[in-house]
């Protein structure tokens, strides 16, 4: 059994205490098992539209949002599935629902709704791997397939 540092230790009773008050102060909807950045913008507006599956991982600099008052939609919610893994500085827009086993890759703007065990990114994200498998420590267990895009067809 390898010996934890105390920054280790203590980094995780930190993120422990961090992901405890999303769920009980701000009444975010947080799965067991689940890791998120402290350094993430969480929306202030409506933090219960936010639901956030088992498993998952929310990097550095990401910003769920679940209100919209540019489409008239003051209140809507935003769900994340089981082990999906949320790459920095991602953003997911206000009533997006991602399946389980979903990649998303740093910097990705995801603007719509996207199936189970794909891999997104990009701006506006898009599917770029079909079929993928996440396993518990949020590593990437079964690559799929490579999505063929309309653009590298015309060159």
């Amino acid at each position: 059994m390898e010996k934890k540092t105390f920054r280790q230790r203590v980094s995780k009773v930190v993120r422990g205490i961090y992901t405890n008050y999303l769920k009980y102060v701000k009444k975010v909807d947080i799965g067991k098992g689940v890791s998120i950045s402290q350094r993430i913008d969480m929306d202030k507006v409506n933090p219960r539209g936010i639901h956030i599956g088992d498993e998952t991982r929310v990097s550095v600099g990401v910003m769920l949002l679940a209100h919209d008052y540019f489409r008239g939609k003051n209140k809507v919610d935003t769900y994340i599935g089981k082990r999906c893994v949320i790459g920095g500085r991602a953003i997911i827009t206000p009533g997006v629902t991602l399946g389980d086993h979903v990649f998303v890759g740093a910097g990705s703007v995801v603007t719509k709704s996207f199936p189970s065990h794909c891999l997104i990114a990009g701006n506006p994200a898009r599917i770029i791997r079909t079929g993928i498998e996440i396993s518990e420590k949020s590593q990437i267990v079964n690559f799929g397939t490579l999505v063929k895009n309309k653009e590298s067809e015309k060159k």
